[in-house]
């Protein structure tokens, strides 16, 4: 059963869906009652990012043992067919988080985010894990209100070197770099991935610009403008999934 279930509230649930109950934490009870003003008998729809989607019914959203009654199976829906990479430079937590979210709305399959020469956040290990935990929580929330099922793997990258050695070989590698006269339509993508890489706000250095040339990477514009650096991975997501993705 895919679905009537467009008008229906979607919730992540980072656990089995297999058994006839859903145990959900407090903090999921705080959001169907509290923000999405939810109540017992209403119906939402359950994921968990690994296939499995579920009609539920809320029996009870009482802090002592909230709890979901599953009313019937659902077909997910379909993973995009393109494998879309973002490497995003690091940038100010707003513009990151807007990053994040409207990536995943957009079909990202991989986000890796890395420190360049330009970028202006610096993260030691701590704040590294709190920072991913954060962006998991982001990119769950964006596929709740998008009806996407599989959330956005993120990662943050040791150094822009070895997050180009990592990805896909095979497929497209574009750089968003203003002042290129080279489109994205004009590449031809074979098989494989699209990997798009955002930089910084103050844009590359040249020492950065040497390691993604050396990496493969061509160089494309996005019109005549210059960009905020979340609006230029947004609008380059955006660009690959018309000319190789769902959007076509």
């Amino acid at each position: 059963m895919r679905n009537c279930t467009h008008n229906v509230s979607r919730l992540f649930i980072d656990g089995d869906l297999s058994r006839n109950v859903v145990d959900i934490g407090n903090r999921e009870a705080h959001y169907l009652g509290h923000v999405l003003r939810l109540k017992r008998g209403d119906r939402v729809v359950v994921f968990n990012g690994r296939g499995e989607e579920r009609l539920a019914a809320i029996t009870s959203l009482a802090r002592r043992r909230p709890e979901l009654a599953i009313v019937a199976d659902l077909e997910p829906l379909a993973e995009p067919r393109l494998d879309l990479i973002l490497v995003q430079a690091l940038v100010k937590s707003e513009a990151m988080d807007a990053i994040v979210q409207k990536s995943a709305e957009l079909g990202v399959r991989r986000l890796y985010a890395v420190k360049t020469d330009f970028s202006v956040i610096k993260l030691d290990d701590e704040r590294t894990a709190r920072r991913i935990a954060h962006w998991n929580k982001v990119a769950r929330s964006a596929c709740e209100q998008s009806g996407r099922h599989r959330p956005t793997e993120i990662g943050v990258a040791p150094s822009l070197t070895q997050c180009l050695d990592d990805l896909p070989p095979r497929g497209i590698r574009v750089v968003c770099q203003p002042g290129s006269t080279t489109e994205f339509a004009a590449l031809e993508r074979g098989t494989g991935s699209v990997s798009v890489l955002v930089g910084p706000e103050g844009g590359f250095s040249a020492s950065d610009l040497d390691t993604i040339d050396a990496a493969g990477f061509a160089r494309v514009g996005l019109g005549p403008r210059v960009l905020r650096a979340d609006t230029a991975a947004i609008a380059a997501c955006t660009l690959a999934q018309s000319i190789w993705g769902d959007f076509n």
